[in-house]
């Protein structure tokens, strides 16, 4: 199924997604041999095994990538990138001990030869496999030192993942918003934001957060519940209350009381036609209400980027391609209509033109 994600600098393109984000780590294409600051460079013998490594990693032959970096190591003893990826297949195997054991060894290395890059990312992998042992709150420390150095959107959403499990919803939101600010366009933190959202009763919050990550990745498993939550909204039939939301009280109200307005017209709709109206309606008046709100610390993202974003896409042509674009999941002729051309030539020039 083609969906969509990020581009390394933040823009949208259209590509292939085979797997769900849960932990999120690293990705091996952090390996950087010969500049900095990723430590000092590796001989082409050393470069030409590491590359094996990760292609063992990626093929999920672990062992087999672990035997490679082990080899490496001979060559350029603590390098803290392959300490980095032997931690990361460790993890992958879900050798949680091993994949601590050889980031603290990481660590120790980073520091010492003054390599912040990979130093955060070993401690986010650290981080993680505490979490995944049971020690959340040795885990929360390991991000916070993390973030402490600069962080990145991977240890936000990692810190605020342990967080929400935790039952900690706000810590956790208060974290995502934080990466969200470095990468707006980080699924796995849009998606958790919806989630926390709309489980804490803020409804134009959770709203938005999955209409713009329905957009990041439109087909998977993450989507299906994230067109359900929406769809639910926009029903009405949330069991979410009408609570004090600070600058969101009014649109809040306004989005339980959207199912109210019906007229005769509307019956005639089909449920996708319903749905498609009540976004747009909503991504209408929503955007209206803004310059009238007393905003909080922590709504710039809402109101400063989502509002006027979907704003610009309901005022478009592009409108009903973006409804298809979320609305994958919910349509059984979605690939079908990809795989003819005419999809892909349509959402193609929806994200030309979103990147312009």
């Amino acid at each position: 199924m083609t969906v969509v994600t990020e581009r390394p600098e933040g823009r949208y393109q259209t590509t292939l997604r085979t797997k769900t984000e849960k932990r999120v780590f690293f990705a091996a294409v952090i390996f950087c041999i010969a500049a900095p600051p990723f430590a000092q460079p590796l001989s082409n013998e050393a470069e030409a095994l590491a590359a094996r490594g990760i292609e063992a990693h990626d093929s999920g032959d672990y062992e087999g990538a672990l035997d490679y970096y082990r080899q490496v190591l001979e060559l350029a003893p603590r390098h803290p990138v392959i300490l980095y990826e032997m931690g990361f297949s460790y993890a992958a195997m879900g050798d949680d001990e091993n994949a601590i054991r050889i980031a603290d060894e990481g660590i120790d290395a980073a520091k010492e030869q003054g390599s912040l890059n990979i130093l955060i990312a070993l401690m986010d992998l650290k981080g993680s496999a505490l979490d995944n042992l049971g020690q959340s709150e040795e885990a929360l420390t390991v991000f916070e030192e993390a973030i402490g150095l600069g962080g990145n959107p991977m240890v936000y959403y990692n810190y605020a993942l342990t967080s929400y499990k935790l039952e900690r919803r706000g810590q956790a939101r208060k974290a995502l918003i934080a990466g969200l600010e470095l990468n707006r366009n980080h699924p796995s933190s849009v998606y958790l934001l919806g989630r926390i959202c709309v489980e804490e009763g803020r409804k134009t919050q959770g709203f938005y957060s999955f209409c713009y990550f329905l957009l990041l990745e439109p087909a998977s498993g993450r989507a299906v519940e994230a067109y359900m939550s929406l769809d639910e909204i926009l029903k009405g039939s949330t069991t979410i209350g009408i609570r004090n939301a600070g600058s969101f009280t009014a649109s809040d109200l306004m989005i339980s009381l959207l199912p109210l307005e019906s007229d005769e017209s509307s019956a005639k709709l089909s449920d996708t036609e319903k749905f498609n109206a009540k976004l747009k309606m909503l991504f209408t008046a929503l955007e209206e209400s803004r310059e009238s709100v007393e905003r909080e610390a922590g709504d710039e993202l809402w109101w400063d980027y989502y509002h006027p974003f979907f704003t610009r896409i309901a005022a478009s042509p592009y409108f009903d391609t973006y409804c298809k674009i979320i609305g994958m999941v919910a349509n059984p002729d979605a690939q079908a209509w990809i795989d003819s051309g005419e999809g892909r030539e349509e959402i193609d020039a929806f994200f030309t033109w979103i990147n312009e």
